[in-house]
């Protein structure tokens, strides 16, 4: 007992040391794309010619960046400006430095973009902001060389029926946010958790699942959902009126680590949990990070809160989301008033909103409501917590959403129409001219 309490308290104290004033708070952004063949809308994978990895040396080429190599694989490459890394199918994914100022996300992107969209130009390739693979099946996308991801992929092969569509097939858009303190971080984590359904749905930007029209809603919700019941969907507990640092430590502690690390070498820890893995009285901040990022839930803490929902979006409706969660949770006036309704909520309600949109889209029901009627809320809450300039970065994504469509209802209109070709709306090559 003595050992689990010392575990609980390290993670606690990891957490706790993320805690920052006001005046420090930033939005972190990770927005992920899929790389495909122009003529055919094929996903390009990482070893064949001209795919991710050349995508990658050439971009290394233009000066600036420190690579990372695995093997004699090159995995990433770090900037002062963006951290490029690649998921496990090959989807590549910037991250910027963390900052309260929209319009320096946005530079800090378009300067991503006119770097690397000359390059997939030239290999004929379009870059997309898009939810999952448009052609491709999952069985056809390899695994890119990082030996961790292989570990996850065995691992999964016993859990859900969806964990390597998750892994090889998927892109997001995550977005950052931290807290004051403890009482902040639980109003923030409850709110993010009770909105994972309308964020899910709002940002649904994936019409086809393998190769087919997906005719219900947010497909990646229902990965998620069946990845690993264990690691995925909403913390259990989130709503219950005793939550914070404590109970989501021991979440952790009580969930299999997939794999630990010792001195640079990977071993597998199949279904032992955490905490009869790790030595409580040697345990070190490196140790605990990778344990809060082996679970993945909508909403993830490690020194900050990650809010997972949202699926990858093309420029400009991505500054639009990234907005909307800056205006949400760094308002205190937003924050508290959807903090009344997350503190009285049951979590199988959550889960149940969860099932409805997939169903019924703007249609489905939550909290005595149907969804649609809580969309406008949010973006008036949003915009109450947006200096003016900001508040022009909703218009796109509000637009969309208040005539109840979303990215995916777009693209599959489009793609009945005018066939697959449509999807280019979805690609960022314009931008990098």
């Amino acid at each position: 007992m003595m050992q689990y309490e010392k575990q609980v308290n390290a993670i606690v104290e990891f957490i706790k040391a993320g805690e920052k004033e006001r005046n420090d708070f930033k939005l972190g952004v990770e927005i992920e794309h899929i790389v495909v063949k122009k003529e055919s809308f094929d996903s390009v994978t990482y070893y064949e010619e001209e795919g991710i990895e050349t995508i990658l040396k050439k971009l290394a080429l233009q000066g600036a960046y420190k690579p990372t190599y695995e093997d004699k694989y090159l995995l990433g490459l770090e900037s002062d400006t963006e951290v490029i890394t690649l998921e496990p199918g090959g989807q590549l994914e910037i991250s910027m430095p963390p900052t309260m100022d929209i319009r320096e996300i946005e530079a800090n992107y378009l300067r991503f973009l006119k770097k690397v969209i000359p390059i997939v130009d030239e290999q004929n390739q379009l870059l997309m902001a898009i939810g999952y693979h448009p052609r491709t099946s999952i069985e056809e996308v390899p695994f890119n060389p990082k030996p961790r991801y292989q570990y996850m992929a065995d691992y999964f092969k016993a859990k859900g029926k969806y964990a390597h569509n998750m892994m090889k097939g998927t892109a997001s858009l995550q977005v950052v946010i931290d807290y004051e303190n403890e009482e902040d971080f639980v109003k923030k984590f409850k709110v993010a958790n009770f909105l994972s359904p309308l964020l899910h749905l709002i940002t649904d930007n994936a019409p086809i699942f393998e190769g087919k029209l997906f005719e219900k809603h947010s497909i990646r919700n229902i990965i998620w959902e069946n990845t690993d019941q264990e690691r995925s969907s909403i913390v259990p507990g989130t709503f219950k009126s005793k939550f914070g640092y404590k109970e989501y430590a021991e979440y952790i502690l009580n969930t299999p680590p997939i794999f630990i690390m010792k001195e640079g070498v990977f071993t597998p820890t199949y279904d032992k949990k955490a905490k009869d893995l790790i030595d409580p009285y040697n345990i070190t901040n490196e140790e605990i990070s990778h344990l809060l990022s082996m679970v993945f839930p909508d909403v993830r803490v490690r020194k900050y809160i990650e809010i997972r929902m949202g699926d990858a979006l093309p420029y400009p409706l991505n500054l639009g989301y990234i907005a909307l969660i800056k205006g949400i949770f760094y308002n205190d006036i937003a924050l508290e008033y959807l903090y009344e309704m997350a503190n009285n909520i049951e979590e199988e309600k959550v889960r149940q909103a969860k099932k409805d949109i997939v169903e019924k889209g703007f249609e489905g029901r939550y909290k005595c409501k149907v969804i649609m009627d809580f969309i406008p809320v949010l973006f008036d809450l949003a915009k109450k917590g947006l200096q003016e300039e900001e508040k022009a970065y909703l218009k796109t994504l509000e637009n969309l959403t208040r005539h109840e469509k979303t990215p995916a209802l777009l693209s599959k209109r489009l793609i009945k129409s005018k066939g697959i070709e449509s999807l280019t709306w979805c690609a960022l090559n314009r931008y990098g001219r």
